[in-house]
């Protein structure tokens, strides 16, 4: 009987501390039910030459313009060697490593960057750079030689 007590407690303990994370907190799992990125290039692992790389995204997502808040639509950003933002903040611009492609775009051209190996992230965000939830995310490394 002690033992059930114990169990208890350490049960209604962990849920009234929040054990388990909301869909907000969690982060990107793949979930594709709202639709989903792709990197279509660079192609992962790719060893590229020159310091210009053009990337080419897909998505199931509908891709519209920053501003429109069309539910189930989104816009792409890109983070170039930088790690993705805390769930339930707007993706920042930060010139060169983190951009907005606003304009409903689908094509990005880098230039000037290092040689060396790069990781490329695609997140689909809402109107108001929300990152979409679940997650709508896509990820690559290549190389520039």
């Amino acid at each position: 009987m002690k033992n059930a007590i114990v169990f208890t407690c350490a049960c209604l303990f962990t849920l009234a501390c929040g054990g388990a994370e909301t869909e907000s907190d969690a982060p990107p799992t793949g979930d594709t039910s709202i639709g989903s990125v792709s990197i279509v290039t660079p192609i992962s692992g790719a060893t590229l030459s020159g310091t210009t790389v053009e990337v080419q995204l897909a998505s199931t997502v509908t891709i519209l313009p920053a501003g429109d808040m069309t539910a189930g639509s989104g816009h792409h950003h890109l983070y170039l060697d930088a790690d993705l933002t805390e769930a339930g903040v707007p993706v920042p611009s930060i010139p060169g490593s983190i951009v907005h492609m606003g304009d409903a775009s689908s094509t990005f051209v880098f230039e000037g960057l290092s040689p060396g190996v790069h990781r490329l992230i695609a997140v689909v965000a809402d109107g108001v750079h929300m990152p979409l939830q679940p997650w709508v995310v896509d990820t690559v490394t290549f190389t520039v030689n």
